[in-house]
């Protein structure tokens, strides 16, 4: 059994380490390019770019970023930077975040994202290991100093205090003479002292003593046992990676080449510094860590051979050092710059709601009035006068298409929200009527004037694009137009185009006019291709069963068919499918203007900041769906630290989380949307800010779902036929079904996860552990059980366990919390084709004989999700 807290530290941490692993080893290949360019200048050149590279293995990126967030430059469109930075993302972090779901009833061991905890437990266990390996060796060296005698007068000390003061070091270093045969070394970082092993004084020359003690000063003045140490460290964290153990060596042979050249350039014999090293290596072995400076260290071949060269290093020429400089810059500025990049949209000013004219004067709506509508009209209301703008009863999203000239298809990354819950808007004032300028001036000012109000109200920010859509191209039947030209008789009529219960009736209108309606009640760009340029009379009925009005959800396709039949039939005139290049409008951002209910009765927190990592279809065929979080009733889905992760899952599924539908609400909607919804997979992922709520991820899902899948939902009261769960005898419950008590108490712990078992920990009587939430339970047949639950919970559940064809409302008059077991036989559903049926006599009777509850056919109202449209999304 994996214990939870290694699965949880899996799931948090494991996909930031691959990340910063990748991104680290990355930098240090490219360290190994730099310091080519530096092969032939110091030593110390390469050294510090190596001990860069390790160190950066202590540092992630992500801190650099997370400073350029901070000093991004406000923008009104952040699209183009945005894709920017997620191209940069995916190339910097190719790991996606793992997570472990619950599914019922399924075989979770069988998932290999299980495999998680176990590498976790497996790198700690090497960490351990090299940690004590080190620690193993240091004692050696430790206890060699304990038993070491200080030394305070011969050759030794003498040529070090002299060495000492030549080189101006403010503290002396203590001698220990060893009777190890270790080689001299420096022991120690904060107060280093140097181990001299016994007996080798007498087989050096007063020359041979000097170089190897010019050499050790070296190291003290380096600090190279700290940097060694802290190397050490890298490789301790990080032992799995090669790369670290390469640059170990890199960093030892860059050490002792550096403190080679420094004793060389201060006018010691090269011969006599060889033959010093070479006595060493004869007498002495090396040192067991690397955070004890000696001598031997490095290939003591090549090291002789660059000794007995008469070739200096280079010094750094401005080339290298510019160089140098621009790959320090660009090292630091890189992680900081995608932080600016990742920044969100500009904040409105405090005047955004203002609009200059052409000559300078600001022209600005007096009033503006926002707020929920309370109406219960049918159709909404739209005015646009010389001084007022007025939008009653219609989603904001009807503003935005004035404002902005564009049709629903036009109008990209709008959140499901903006076309469903409506509004009522009411701006005034300005000296719009007032102005001498013409009509087409005017109109396009109070366009400016609305955009300006947006911004401002709703923290609206956008950008156009052009892409490719499919519109209708109004063109000229075969039979000809059927339009009548407006007369000279009714030149004193008043043109325009009113609306008579089905049937448009327009008067002294151009064909462009027809177009808007057309446009609107399609749902689509229309454009024209007649060649009319008059001015005209017609009547245009709409089919019998659709609704006219410009604020009509998307038509069936049938009813698109019917519409495009009657245009031409009355009006001589054919809309034609075609491919076109159009301007549209993508919503980089948008809040709702004030606070309001959220779209499902669960969102009423506000939308965290999210960063959307992928959507792809799945196409391995796998059975097995993983999601992150639960869709058992009672919401029982543990905190995911703000990220929302499913693999190889059908949409239904994540409609089903992100809207928290009930039992009843998930039977009705699956016969209403297309088959793919709910046999096609997914893998998603995506990303919140913060630790959010289960609510809060679910807003975000919200509107992920609503930017690639193009959905958009509403809920409404229906009356409908319903089944009534009551008691089968008055006052009494069956066997399985009792009023909770509290012992043992309720955990308020997230549900534990178990590699070996789908199911949930279980207390006396075969009930789970946990409260509030409905589980599977282990049984030859379909078996769930809730502790703590109402009734009410139980009754929204029932369709979904048995594929019920209607909702199920509690008439129990059961109050308070119960607990609960209940088994009955599978039914087979076939999800192509998810019609509901009538409760199996089998599972009438299992509901009668254990929880004592039968089902009642009844009218009633209930309240329904439903969906208004949903798209497969683009690849992308």
């Amino acid at each position: 059994m994996i214990p939870p807290y290694l699965t949880d530290l899996s799931n948090k941490f494991a996909p930031a380490l691959g990340n910063h692993i990748w991104q680290s080893t990355l930098f240090a290949g490219a360290i190994a390019l730099l310091t080519l360019a530096f092969r032939n200048n110091r030593a110390r050149v390469r050294y510090w770019l190596w001990l860069a590279a390790s160190l950066k293995f202590l540092v992630p990126f992500s801190l650099l970023v997370a400073v350029g967030t901070r000093f991004a430059v406000p923008r009104p469109s952040a699209a183009s930077r945005l894709d920017l930075y997620a191209a940069m993302q995916q190339a910097s972090e190719p790991f996606a975040q793992a997570a472990i779901a619950r599914t019922i009833p399924s075989s979770a061991a069988a998932s290999p994202l299980h495999l998680s905890p176990v590498l976790l437990a497996a790198w700690l266990c090497g960490v351990l290991v090299v940690f004590v390996i080190w620690y193993l060796r240091w004692r050696q060296v430790h206890a060699f100093v304990r038993e070491a005698a200080p030394l305070s007068h011969g050759r030794e000390w003498e040529t070090l205090r002299r060495l000492e003061r030549a080189e101006r070091l403010s503290r002396p270093i203590d001698i220990f003479v060893s009777h190890a045969s270790l080689e001299p070394g420096i022991f120690g970082i904060a107060r280093p002292v140097l181990l001299w092993p016994k007996g080798i004084s007498e087989r050096l020359a007063d020359a041979h003593l000097h170089a190897i003690l010019a050499h050790e000063l070296w190291h003290v003045r380096r600090r190279d046992n700290l940097a060694a140490a802290l190397h050490m460290f890298v490789e301790a964290l990080f032992w799995f990676n090669p790369v670290v153990w390469w640059m170990g060596v890199r960093l030892l042979n860059e050490r002792e080449r550096a403190c080679d050249e420094a004793v060389l350039e201060s006018g010691l014999d090269r011969q006599v510094y060889a033959e010093s090293i070479l006595k060493i290596c004869e007498f002495c072995v090396g040192s067991p860590v690397p955070c004890v400076s000696g001598v031997t260290s490095a290939d003591l071949k090549q090291r002789i051979t660059r000794i007995m060269s008469e070739r200096l290093a280079r010094k750094l020429d401005l080339g290298r050092k510019l160089l140098l400089a621009a790959a320090a810059v660009l090292a630091v500025a890189a992680p900081i710059a995608a932080g600016m990049l990742h920044a969100g949209p500009r904040a409105p000013s405090a005047r955004a709601a203002e609009f200059r004219d052409s000559k300078g004067m600001v022209v600005e709506y007096s009033s503006v009035s926002i707020a929920p509508s309370k109406s219960s009209g049918a159709n909404g209301v739209l005015m646009i006068g010389p001084n007022e703008f007025v939008s009653k009863d219609a989603p904001l999203q009807q503003v935005i298409r004035v404002a902005y000239g564009v049709e629903d298809d036009r109008i990209i990354g709008a959140p499901a929200w903006l076309g469903t819950e409506k509004y009522d808007l009411e701006a005034k004032g300005g000296d719009l009527g007032a102005r001498k300028e013409g009509l087409e001036q005017r109109a396009g000012e109070q366009k400016m004037m609305l955009q300006a109000l947006l911004t401002e109200r709703m923290n609206l920010a956008v950008h156009r694009e052009t892409r490719e859509l499919t519109v209708f191209a109004l063109t000229l039947a075969s039979t000809g137009p059927k339009l009548r030209e407006a007369g000279a008789a009714d030149a004193g009529s008043r043109p325009g185009i009113r609306l008579d219960h089905q049937a448009f009736l327009g008067h002294g209108v151009p064909v462009d006019a027809l177009l808007w309606h057309l446009s609107r009640q399609l749902h689509r760009t229309v454009i024209n291709q007649t060649g009319l340029s008059d001015m005209y009379d017609f009547t245009l009925t709409l089919p019998q069963g659709v609704a006219p009005g410009i604020n009509e959800p998307p038509p069936s396709e049938s009813d698109e068919r019917a519409i495009v039949a009657a245009v031409e039939q009355q009006l001589g005139l054919k809309l034609e499918p075609r491919k076109a290049s159009m301007r549209v409008l993508v919503i980089d951002h948008v809040e709702r203007p004030v606070e309001t209910h959220a779209q499902s009765p669960t969102a009423a927190a506000a939308i965290p900041a999210f960063q959307l990592v992928s959507v792809k279809a799945n196409k391995s065929g796998n059975e097995f769906s993983n999601m992150n979080v639960s869709l058992l009733p009672g919401d029982a889905s543990a905190p995911t630290g703000g990220l929302f992760s499913g693999t190889n899952v059908p949409l239904i599924s994540y409609i089903n989380f992100a809207y928290k539908l009930t039992g009843s609400q998930l039977q009705l909607v699956l016969p209403t949307v297309p088959s793919w919804v709910i046999t096609d997979k997914f893998d998603l992922q995506a990303h919140a800010d913060g630790n959010p709520s289960n609510d809060q991820l679910r807003l975000v899902l919200q509107s992920v779902l609503a930017d690639r899948f193009g959905l958009a939902t509403h809920y409404e009261t229906r009356q409908l036929a319903v089944f009534a769960l009551v008691l089968a005898k008055p006052g009494t419950t069956g066997s399985q079904l009792n009023l909770h008590v509290d012992n043992p108490p309720c955990s308020s712990a997230p549900p534990a996860v178990d590699g070996r078992s789908p199911f949930p920990e279980t207390v006396a009587g075969g009930l789970p552990a946990d409260c509030g939430r409905i589980e599977a339970l282990p049984s030859s047949r379909l078996r769930v059980g809730a502790r703590k639950i109402p009734i009410g919970l139980l009754a929204a559940t029932l369709p979904q366990m048995h594929n019920l064809d209607r909702p199920v409302v509690d008439q129990t008059g059961l109050a308070g919390n119960y607990d609960f077991a209940f088994e009955w036989t599978a039914r087979r559903v076939d999800r192509a084709n998810p019609r509901g049926d009538k409760p199996a006599p089998e599972f009438v009777r299992d509901l009668n004989d254990q929880l004592g509850l039968r089902l009642e056919p009844q009218t009633g109202s209930s309240e329904v999700f439903v969906i208004d449209r949903v798209d497969k999304p683009a690849e992308r």
